[in-house]
């Protein structure tokens, strides 16, 4: 069969159709945000390829399998195995490196326990063992201390909050013990301490403390608030993701003085080869491993060396040659984590296989978009099938067959629109995408460009990559921030700009709001509580009525609308609870009704229904910002979990929108998004700047680049050989600086038209 044909799918949106897919092609499936795609690729096609796989296994093999659930489809055929490549984050923690993600660093482990100048054990040079990990850093390779600037205001006073993190808030138990030692005046600016408060405040040994007030004794101890929070950082759990967003903002890491940040002890670092120790190979870029690879003549060392410099030449064809095999993994954005998937593949010689990828281009300057296109063509010339949902023009353009889903989002959407080749769906006249591709569409560029009202000052900026450089970043504008892959925008901005600036940025990203089945667009927006409030005055009975975690949830499913069955060795079943038939509250809940609906009814609604069916104005206002950010198409009772990155971001940022004198900071906030999504996004950051904000962006989308006042470019390329400022200016300024790659591509046909 040379189709994966799907007959009456209705899962989530889409409408009973039926899908043909190519196999041994490159398919592109698009159309706007929220349309279907990913449901065609990832809750159909992998879902059931999975499932199936899964189901060929005995059961004790498949146990250990993560199991889909069967989609809701009338038949599928003509499918085999499936492999999904998203663009989601490695699992992992400081301790999980590329180098151990992708299982070289063992192959350099096996190396220098075979040809190293000294004989040991592969264990000896393994940083995640206590006979190879180094004493001082346990294997991390960093050391943090803190940075008192960014920990505390020195202009307030200790009761006005100057303490910045939240274990030192006024009232707090640390703070209520310092009090009690009668040594700090809480109505004095931190300026205006003499040097020995300060040092007591920041700098102080533990002390023991007693109080034998009320009756009774009561010990505890004051730490000074620098050292309190090196010790938290020291231990592993304070590295790990649930804790080091809040803690990482007062940090300043540095490689660990005691083994150079290569995680390894004295003697593990004492074995070489060609006079490099293993910690120095694993810091090297992989391009250079490469090269410092292929002077190895040993017999011994020859078949680990061909092995790995297989591997290492997969990783710098999918872009990330940039990337040392140290790398924590906790540190790659979800593009690079992609590619490094992606790298995988490449070293595989299956056939038939159908790979699933999520926007492959996220995250990818335009210089290298070409190179992925190439490993693509390059699976699908292995006899594979690739199936991408991407929203870049020049990966579409250079498909074999394109599906668009559409022609809205959410509800509105889940039809086939159009299907066919490039030039076909350029063609078709119903076909939005076609009319983008065609240039019949174009997203416009804002071309005048306002003047910044003054700067925030970032000097001698050394973390990661960045040469010790220098930037002023303008306020009162629209600022892209632009490069390579690995050039160091993301440190600049999130490790550098944020974190001394965090108390005046509004940071709006692209990680989950939340991954329980509970929250939804209503209770993240505010607007289910004025939706409670409405229905319970109009009824006359309590708004508690009105929450499906509280009195007013069903009990036999606890207000989540279905009970999940543990099949053991089958995947978990869901099935509708049949006492609310999946409408979470009891009947007597479901009676009180407001305009003729009942609550269940109401979050059914999509946020531009609801605009239609309310008057309450702040309510109306809420709402008004959902659609204003291109959400309008969700239901108010879309759980958080279901929601895609982009999605994310932008109901974060539509929870921020009416701040006035705030500085906006998104990283790629076009990614998943559609042409016609990136010129609604456009006009609502330009809005944000016309009505006194400030915004920035991390962004690799031209059309968004050129749209700006003023870009930041860094590079020139990514890694050891990125970390400088290329170029500073408005687009029309940056476009004229031969060494810019983004400048290069502002400057010929490939921004001047809309899509290529």
């Amino acid at each position: 069969m040379n189709v994966i044909k799907i007959t009456g799918a209705k899962e989530h949106n889409l409408k009973n159709i039926n899908v043909e897919i190519p196999r041994n092609k490159i398919t592109c499936l698009v159309g706007v945000s929220g349309s279907g795609k990913s449901t065609i690729a990832s809750d159909i096609i992998y879902a059931e390829g999975q499932r199936q796989y899964l189901d060929s296994l005995n059961t004790y093999a498949a146990r250990l399998l993560q199991r889909t659930e069967e989609p809701n489809i009338d038949e599928i055929k003509g499918l085999s195995s499936t492999i999904m490549i998203e663009q989601r984050q490695l699992s992992g923690n400081q301790r999980s490196t590329v180098g151990t993600t992708t299982e070289l660093y063992t192959y350099l482990r096996l190396l220098f326990s075979r040809i190293g100048s000294d004989k040991l054990s592969a264990a000896h040079f393994s940083f995640n063992n206590p006979l190879g990990a180094c004493k001082a850093c346990k294997g991390m390779g960093i050391e943090v201390t803190i940075d008192p600037n960014s920990l505390a205001d020195f202009q307030k006073t200790l009761n006005q909050g100057a303490i910045k993190h939240t274990l030192y808030k006024p009232g707090s138990r640390y703070m209520n013990i310092l009090k009690t030692t009668g040594r700090i005046d809480f109505d004095k600016p931190i300026k205006d301490f003499l040097g020995e408060e300060l040092d007591f405040l920041l700098y102080s040994p533990q002390i023991k403390l007693k109080n034998s007030a009320q009756g009774f004794v009561q010990s505890y101890s004051w730490t000074g608030i620098v050292n309190q929070l090196i010790n938290r950082a020291k231990d592993l759990r304070g590295i790990s993701k649930a804790k080091h967003k809040n803690e990482a903002l007062f940090w300043v890491t540095k490689p660990c003085a005691a083994c150079g940040g290569t995680r390894l002890n004295e003697q593990a670092l004492s074995v070489k080869i060609n006079g490099k120790t293993i910690g120095d190979f694993a810091n090297l870029p992989i391009d250079e491993l490469v090269k410092e690879l292929n002077k190895l003549d040993n017999p011994i060392a020859k078949p680990i060396a061909a092995r790995m410099s297989q591997l290492l030449k997969a990783l710098i064809d999918v872009g990330v040659g940039y990337i040392s095999l140290n790398r924590s993994v906790d540190t790659l954005s979800g593009g690079e984590a992609q590619r490094i998937k992606l790298a995988r593949e490449l070293g595989s010689d299956l056939i038939e296989i159908i790979y699933i990828l999520d926007e492959p281009t996220a995250g990818l300057h335009p210089r290298d978009t070409n190179n992925l296109i190439n490993i693509l063509k390059k699976l699908r010339d292995g006899q594979n099938t690739v199936i991408v949902t991407e929203h870049d023009a020049h990966v579409m353009l250079k498909s074999d067959y394109i599906i668009e889903i559409g022609p809205g989002a959410g509800r509105f959407g889940g039809q086939i629109i159009a299907a066919g080749t490039p030039q076909q769906i350029m063609e078709r006249k119903e076909s939005l995408t076609g009319k983008y591709l065609s240039g019949k569409l174009k997203i416009h560029a804002r071309t005048a460009r306002r003047q910044p009202k003054g700067f925030f000052q970032i000097n001698n900026a050394t973390i990661h990559n960045l040469k010790n450089i220098s930037v002023k970043i303008p306020i009162g504008v629209f600022t892209a921030v632009t490069g390579v892959s690995g050039s160091g925008k993301s440190t600049l901005v999130n490790e550098v700009f944020v974190k001394k600036y965090n108390d005046k940025l509004v940071f709006v990203d692209q990680a989950q709001i939340g991954s329980s089945p509970r929250g939804n667009i209503a209770t993240y927006s505010g607007a289910l509580d004025i939706i409670r409030e409405i229905i319970a005055k109009e009824n006359k009975v309590s708004k508690s009525l009105f929450s499906s975690n509280s009195e007013g949830a069903c009990p036999d499913c606890d207000g989540l609308g279905y009970n999940k069955i543990d099949m053991h060795f089958m995947a978990p079943v869901k099935t509708i609870c049949e006492t609310c038939d999946g409408k979470k509250y009891t009947k007597k809940t479901l009676s009180y009704l407001y305009k003729g609906k009942n609550i269940s009814e109401i979050l059914e609604m999509t946020a531009e229904e609801a605009l239609n069916f309310f008057e309450h104005a702040d309510l109306r206002t809420k709402l008004k910002m959902l659609i204003d950010v291109g959400l309008g198409y969700l239901s108010l009772g879309q759980t958080l979990d279901t929601l895609s990155g982009g999605e994310s971001q932008r109901l974060k940022l539509a929870s921020k929108l009416h701040k006035k004198g705030g500085f906006y900071v998104l990283d790629e906030p076009t990614s998943g998004l559609h042409f016609a999504d990136i010129e609604r996004l456009l006009t609502i950051l330009h809005n944000l700047v016309d009505n006194g904000n400030s915004v920035l962006v991390i962004e690799h989308n031209l059309d968004v680049i050129r749209s700006a006042d003023y870009i930041i470019d860094l590079g020139p390329e990514g890694g050891d050989k990125g970390g400088e400022i290329i170029a500073e200016g408005t687009p029309e300024e940056v476009a004229k600086v031969k060494r810019s790659y983004t400048g290069q591509y502002l400057s010929t046909s490939y921004c001047k038209r809309a899509v290529i």
